[in-house]
């Protein structure tokens, strides 16, 4: 599980840090938006994606997953990089609401 979040903070961070492969890859995927400041998602759709997109990710329930999201520390490593994860749209239910990360001006 260690090597899932290690993975999954990786990730984050190469979005944190404005990838611009990744990015253009995001950009691409239906149900993502990204915008100049920050790149929204669901949790089901982020899954799906890393699912069909990471090998370390393609058996991983979405159960566990969502594990790995609230028991990692991703806000924190994020903030080095000028950037936070935030509801963006609470719809009453965690896999229902849409996230952002958000990039901090001048990042």
């Amino acid at each position: 599980m260690q090597d899932l979040q290690q993975t999954l903070l990786r990730f984050f961070e190469r979005v944190a840090r404005k990838d611009p492969a990744l990015l253009e890859v995001l950009e691409e995927e239906p149900g993502f938006e990204l915008e100049p400041g920050c790149w929204c998602f669901t949790l089901p759709g982020l899954h799906a994606f890393l699912q069909g997109h990471d090998p370390a990710f393609c058996t991983v329930e979405y159960g566990l997953f969502r594990q790995l999201i609230f028991q990692s520390a991703i806000n924190q490593a994020l903030k080095s990089h000028g950037a936070e994860i935030t509801v963006h749209e609470n719809r009453g239910k965690v896999d229902q609401s849409r996230y952002a990360l958000t990039w901090q001006a001048g990042s």
